[in-house]
């Protein structure tokens, strides 16, 4: 029997022996084949046999894991029965089994069980389940804030985000940096890395983001510069198109007078045009050598209104020849890119000095609550035995490195137990997994194979490097003639070199072509991060006459209704009409089950499940949603959970009601009258009792009937089962459920009960390793994973639903094939919310933050933010581009993309495509894309089958790129008559008017609800909810506090706990004697001894701000009023016009009669003889008086009007007394020109 054909390429990487091989393998490259038999001929290679345990190969899964040990089993079967009498193949098939093929992770994992005594670990560890670690997650993060806020550079770095009321923004910045650097292999010196740049005295210009900056203005310079001069041609072209035109008029006088107008009419666009050209191309110029302050110091009159901006904008004189729309679609692009550029060179280089002064202690701070964090969480695992899989690979490179970065005595034993290393997806590992391969690897590292595809790295999210392997693929030199090198002798290091896999064995040729012309056009180093040339191109490796075809519908929208629904009609088509695909070497009709629709999130699978569903087609969405929310996992957890404790009534409800059990809702009210039955007492009324309760009194029931004998089974069931819980495993007490209640079997006939039956399989694998500390733990550990959203389970994606159209994420495709692949919700935006964190970190580039200006609102992005944001928004596209990629290369015989016209607010962009495309542009083009349907628009308006985008660019006259792609691009027939000229002769036809219908029409919107008015006026309010409802709750810490980590609300109720309890006369008697230093800690001491005023509280109130409040004319008043009301509640009814008019409206609604309830709480009420007076106390920052009667006008007005029905004397004076300012501050009784009315008002 012959084996498979190999290709040149695929028997040299086969076959190679000369050192360490990066396998370039492209899209259905057969890379898992030739992984197999590379494997199977080192074992048994003639000369030097490897034995099967002596192969580390390492898989980005545990299904690619399995796979891959079962097709080297395969094939050793294969060859031992060719040759049965081989004791060797035998043996090599017994040492595959505990050969180490497997994930990264569990390698790690058996490497600690066999070293942990040389690690500071208990040898009884376990590996921490998603929703174990959140919570310890949690708590120490909780920790690690309380401690930071001691340190004020700390809190001044809160400050920039929470403000001082959350903690949340800080909390997440520490959170966000620790998993960054857990990819890392010497994170804590990553972290002075960071901080190096803040530190060198050298100046900002010495820094990267200088240099990174420079550079892109530079590009934006020469993109607009090149769009202006093409602007330029173009407008020079027309103006000596409109001369000669000119110059046709019958006499010397029309003529010249034509000629004029037209030189006048051109003269300012061409003049603007120059100028703005030679204003980019002297930015550009700046910016290569650069120049960073002449360019922002050329940049400032622009950004100041002092200088025209450049390009077209606000011309008098309207252009008018066959370019001018290019015209003017190159001048706003052109203005725009000016706009990014004045993004980025945003001040001069001595305030981006002063920014990267006043950032350092702050990130200080930041980094050293990361690495307190570290500490916290650590223990905190240790404490319960527990790692997870990051402590995984750390802990493994602890044992294989020192800190020095050289291999331990141990690492140079490991290395001995193997021959051969071998990485699969080699694309999507990280640092700290590199350095492990280094590690495992011979020293000289010549027994590395490693495999992967550089345009398939699309786990940016997981902290996968692609530049790893590029940096490889950039390095290491081309294998000589693509042929296997020899053994190298022995004692002889062997070298590095780099093989393409580039022959597609998956896609038929046309689907092949397609793919190969869109990336030619897309994807470069710097947008994808390597250039679709040679070794990159695909190689339609099974060319026959059944050539495939690529299909791309334009849609008339962006909305995802529109979108399913045109997928579902088309895939009903092509099954309705037979429509052919491959099957081995002949074609067959296409099923629903050979079509999948591919999506970029699982946010939109309801509507295209809906719109799919609507025509009558089964379909499987593949959505990976939360196992334990799952509807036939919830009957297994609410049993588990009886089973740990019996008396909760909702889930014994629900393990009876389930298919486990069969009980009725009729059967649960049957068992609670039986038992109030049983307990029923003359002349008592029976006691309530829980559903448990009830089941053991049912037990007595002396009545021998079907219901009787079905309540008694289902107790013993149960007892059985608790009585085995004490003693058995997890993974056993669920076999035993799945055994005796048949509940595999039941999940297996519903409706996709296949997938039921894994998921249960799945939740099963996840007690065994979450259920070791008992059934009480394992119930934890499912809330835990519930609450967290994740068990660690993840499914497994698979291929063919059988007769179901499959729906699934590009990420969950990754692997996997279908003849009909349909690309769609093309126009989502990318997730570009890493890009606005509050912090931004960058392996290479370092650390930025935001800033807030001294005493003012908003931040502002520094300009090493700038830089790490436009670093972060060029390698977001990059792996955007990666996964169209993933998308595209998963079809067979059919790709059909889905791509709306048009997409938000860019109402043109065909017109915007060619004016970059025309102009030589189209790498910044690329660069400023937002979705896949920008860059799908761009590259098939260049297309030969493009005819009909470029009819609705306008400009007819763009050239297309030669290719032997072949597509079919369709446009909604409603676009296509709009880009039609307008017959001029067609009349509008007018519909004739229904009167009838008219006038039924306008009555009908005529009617008004009769009680309309009241629709403007609350029922019930708290004055602090009116007065601050049109308001932006800012988040501020108080200055005075922000020190020593209490937030403005804990100090407000410090200061408000302690006055409304405070003894003012003894206060009074202590500044009388001079001894209020003493009295105030005395007077809270007390308060603390008698529990009005928390401890923790206490002990940080501001003593300062007390004495000072005692010492003013605030203070003297209280003391000499007749009787003082504090902290005084009331709820009482105000007409809803006094209500508005507290707060500064002027405008009433018509109901302002009708009552609303107002409700309040009142700091101090001092009443006199002859009048009150209300006193608030503030503890807001501002010292600005205007500041707290804008603020809080309204809020006193209101208290008076609700005290004056309460109080005998007239409220004539209203007070707000500031502990920022130390002082009183008197409010007007009545509204005045300015507050909080204007405000809520818009004015």
């Amino acid at each position: 029997m012959s084996g498979p054909k190999w290709t040149p390429a695929q028997q040299a990487a086969i076959a190679d022996r000369g050192g360490a091989l990066l396998v370039s393998a492209a899209a259905g490259s057969g890379k898992t084949a030739v992984l197999t038999e590379r494997a199977v001929q080192l074992i048994t290679d003639p000369e030097h046999p490897v034995n099967a345990d002596r192969l580390l190969i390492v898989t980005f899964t545990n299904a690619a894991a399995a796979e891959l040990r079962a097709r080297i089993g395969q094939a050793l079967l294969h060859r031992s029965q060719l040759q049965p009498g081989n004791a060797m193949l035998r043996r090599q098939r017994m040492l595959l089994q505990r050969a180490p093929i497997c994930t990264i992770d569990a390698f790690c994992l058996n490497l600690l069980h066999k070293h942990f005594q040389a690690l500071d670990i208990p040898p009884d560890f376990a590996p921490a389940d998603p929703g174990t670690v959140q919570l310890l997650r949690g708590a120490a993060l909780a920790e690690t804030l309380e401690n930071a806020y001691r340190d004020p550079d700390f809190c001044a770095f809160a400050d920039l985000y929470g403000k001082g009321r959350t903690d949340k923004p800080a909390g997440d910045a520490i959170l966000q940096i620790y998993d960054f650097l857990r990819a890392l292999p010497d994170y804590n010196r990553k972290l002075d890395e960071f901080l190096a740049p803040y530190e060198q005295e050298n100046g900002f210009a010495s820094t990267c983001w200088h240099d990174l900056l420079l550079a892109e203005a530079a590009r934006c310079a020469k993109a607009a510069r090149e769009l202006l001069t093409a602007a330029l041609a173009d407008c020079r072209a027309d103006f000596a198109q409109e001369q000669d035109a000119a110059g046709e008029k019958k006499t010397p006088s029309a003529r010249a007078k034509a000629q004029a107008t037209v030189a006048e009419k051109y003269e300012e666009a061409g003049t603007r045009l120059e100028k703005a050209a030679a204003f980019f191309a002297q930015a550009e110029q700046l910016a290569t050598a650069g120049q960073w302050d002449p360019l922002y110091d050329l940049l400032t009159p622009y950004v100041l209104g002092m200088e025209e901006a450049p390009g077209l904008k606000g011309m008098k004189k309207r252009l008018g020849g066959d370019h001018k729309a290019e015209i003017k679609t190159r001048s706003d692009e052109a203005a725009a890119l000016f706009e990014q550029m004045t993004q980025l060179i945003c001040c001069s280089e001595a305030e981006a000095e002063t920014d990267r002064q006043i950032t350092l202690p702050r990130l200080r701070a930041l980094f050293a609550a990361v690495r307190d964090f570290d500490v916290r969480f650590t223990a905190r695992k240790r404490e319960r035995k527990l790692l997870e899989f990051s402590d995984f690979e750390h802990l493994a490179l602890r044992l294989l490195r020192t800190p020095e970065g050289t291999p331990t005595p141990l690492c140079e034993n490991i290395r001995q137990d193997y021959a051969a290393v071998m990485v699969d997806e080699y694309q999507d590992t990280n640092a700290l997994q590199d350095a492990l391969y280094r590690c495992l690897a011979a020293p000289a590292g010549d027994n590395l194979f490693l495999v992967g595809d550089l345009k398939q790295s699309i786990y940016r999210f997981r902290q996968a490097e692609p530049g790893i392997f590029r940096q490889k693929l950039d390095s290491w030199p081309l294998l000589p003639g693509a042929k296997a090198r020899p053994r190298p002798p022995e004692g002889t290091p062997g070298t590095d070199a780099l093989l393409a896999l580039d022959a597609n064995f998956r896609s038929a040729p046309q689907v092949v072509a397609g793919i190969n012309y869109l990336f030619e056009q897309l994807m470069t180093p710097e947008l994808g991060d390597t250039a679709y040339g040679d070794g990159q191109r695909l190689v339609c490796g099974a060319p026959g006459e059944y050539q495939g075809s690529v299909e791309v519908q334009f849609l008339p929208d962006d909305e995802t209704e529109t979108d399913a629904g045109w997928i579902a009609e088309r895939i009903a088509q092509l099954v309705s009409a037979g429509e052919p695909v491959r099957e081995g070497s002949t074609t067959r009709p296409v099923r629903y089950e050979d079509c999948c629709v591919l999506l970029a999130a699982r946010t939109e699978f309801p509507a295209y499940v809906e719109a799919l569903t609507a025509r009558g087609i089964p379909v499987y969405a593949d959505a990976r949603e939360n196992l334990m929310l799952a509807p036939h996992i919830r009957p297994l957890i609410a049993l588990l959970k009886v089973i740990d404790d019996p008396s909760q009534d909702i889930y014994l409800a629900a393990a009876m009601l389930g298919p486990m059990f069969g009980f009725t809702e009729d059967d649960l009210v049957r068992l609670r009258a039986r038992s109030r039955q049983v307990q029923a007492e003359p002349d008592k009324k029976p006691a309530r009792i829980s559903l448990y309760g009830a089941l053991l009194l049912a037990l007595e029931d002396p009545a021998d009937d079907p219901f009787t004998e079905k309540v008694k089974d289902f107790y013993a069931h149960l007892t059985a089962l608790r009585q085995m819980a004490r003693s058995a495993p997890a993974e056993q007490l669920l076999e035993e459920i799945f055994a005796s209640t048949g509940y595999l079997a039941a999940l297996g006939v519903l409706e996709n009960g296949a997938r039921r039956r894994e998921d249960a399989r799945r939740f099963a694998t996840f007690c065994a390793t979450s259920g070791a500390g008992g059934i009480s733990a394992l119930v934890r550990a499912i809330d835990a994973a519930a609450q967290a959203g994740s068990t660690g389970q993840d499914t497994v994606p698979s291929g063919v639903h059988p007769g179901c159209v499959s729906i699934m994420t590009i990420h969950r495709s990754k692997g996997l094939q279908f003849p009909v692949v349909f690309v769609g919700d093309t126009a989502r935006k990318f997730n570009a919310s890493d890009i606005r964190q509050p912090v931004l970190v960058h392996r290479s580039y370092g650390a930025g933050l935001r800033l807030r200006p001294e005493n003012g609102e908003g931040a502002y992005k520094t300009a090493a933010y700038t830089a790490l944001a436009n670093v972060h928004a060029r390698e977001l596209r990059s792996e955007q581009m990666r996964l169209l990629y993933v998308a595209l290369t998963r079809a067979q015989d059919k790709l059909i993309l889905t791509v709306p016209l048009s997409s938000g607010k860019t109402t043109k962009p065909f017109a915007k495509a060619a004016a970059f495309l025309a102009a030589g542009a189209g790498a910044t083009l690329h660069q400023q894309a937002n979705s896949f349907a920008d860059w799908l628009r761009a590259a098939l308006l260049v297309h030969p089958d493009g005819g009909v985008l470029r009819q609705l660019s306008g400009n007819r006259e763009l050239l297309f790129v030669q290719t032997e792609s072949v597509m079919a691009i369709r446009v909604c027939d409603d676009a296509v008559q709009l880009a039609e000229e307008p017959d001029a002769d067609t009349e509008n036809e007018v519909p004739e008017t229904d009167l009838a219908l008219v006038e039924k029409l306008r009555q009908g919107f005529a009617w008004q609800y009769p009680a309309a008015a009241l629709a403007q006026v609350p029922a019930k309010v708290s004055v602090t909810s009116i007065v601050h409802k049109a308001e932006q709750t800012t988040l501020e810490r108080p200055g005075f506090l922000s020190k020593d980590g209490l937030t403005a609300a804990e100090m407000g109720t410090a200061l408000h706990a302690f006055l409304e309890h405070a003894d003012f006369a003894r206060l009074a008697e202590a500044k009388a004697a001079g001894t209020l230093d003493e009295a105030i800690p005395a007077e809270r001491d007390r308060q603390v001894a008698v529990q009005l005023t928390a401890p923790e509280i206490a002990e940080k109130l501001d003593a300062v701000c007390i004495r000072h409040f005692v010492e003013s004319e605030a203070f003297a008043k209280i003391c000499a009023a007749q009787q003082v009301l504090r902290e005084l509640p009331f709820i009482t009814a105000l007409p809803a016009g006094a209500v508005l008019a507290a707060q500064g409206h002027e405008e009433l609604p018509a109901a302002a009669d009708a009552q609303v309830l107002v409700q309040g709480i009142a700091d101090v009420v001092l009443v006199f003889d002859d009048h009150a007076e209300i006193l608030d106390y503030k503890t807001d920052k501002s010292r600005n008086a205007t500041y707290y009667i804008e603020s809080y006008a309204a809020q006193l007005r209101l208290y008076r009007r609700a005290f004056a029905l309460r109080l005998p004397v007239p409220v004539t004076k209203l007070t707000i007394y500031s502990f920022a300012m130390q002082d009183e501050i008197d409010i007007p009784l009545e509204y005045a020109a300015f507050g909080i009315g204007d405000k809520l008002l818009g004015r």
